[in-house]
């Protein structure tokens, strides 16, 4: 960090902080000045400014008495010498806090593919094969899973079904056999629905 060294006379005579105590012709440019801070009978402020001998940019803190009680406060504390700091202008990204434009989506759309792959074994809980983003993917992940866990005997085909509540289409995995005897292992494919009163629920 560069640094430099300002006696208070120096500092008067380019008119920092005060733009008026300058001398003729020997006042700083004042490039920015902004309050950070508050004391009981004071307010501390950042003044930036361009030294007219070297052309540089630099940042002092002095400080502004808050009533007419503090008019003869000494702005640098009574110190002989002040401390500036060489800054230069760089765009800065700021994160903020912002009003939203619309609710925020809750669905399982916004997070979850629509389509999902169950196990359903009679009276026992259902299994989350898993989720895809299409029929086909789904029926396959479905297969797939079916066959890593038993043997398949007969032909899989897939049965449309009358979807529960919350979708809009489901199909059931149907094993069909030689002997005519159709088996349902227990496996359904289904595509959520989410409608706006739902997502408002979720």
């Amino acid at each position: 960090m560069s640094t430099r060294m300002f006696t208070r006379d120096q500092l008067a005579a380019i008119g920092v902080p005060n733009g008026w105590d300058a001398e003729d012709g020997q006042q700083a440019e004042h490039l920015h000045e902004r309050q950070v801070d508050t004391r009981r009978w004071v307010s501390v402020h950042e003044l930036v400014f361009r030294a007219p001998d070297d052309g540089l940019a630099y940042s002092v803190h002095f400080e502004r008495g808050l009533t007419e009680h503090q008019d003869g406060l000494d702005a640098w504390g009574y110190r002989d010498e002040i401390k500036a700091i060489e800054v230069e202008q760089r765009p800065v990204v700021v994160q903020q806090w912002t009003p939203v434009s619309a609710p925020a989506d809750r669905s399982l759309d916004s997070v979850l593919p629509a389509w999902e792959a169950i196990y359903e074994p009679g009276n026992v809980s259902d299994y989350l094969i898993g989720y895809a983003n299409s029929e086909a993917a789904a029926k396959g992940a479905a297969e797939a899973w079916m066959r890593s866990e038993a043997e398949v005997t007969g032909r899989l085909e897939w049965v449309q079904q009358k979807p529960t509540s919350g979708y809009d289409t489901e199909f059931e995995l149907v094993e069909r056999h030689d002997d005519g005897i159709d088996t349902g292992p227990g496996i359904n494919v289904r595509r959520r629905t989410a409608t706006d009163a739902e997502a408002v629920q979720r």
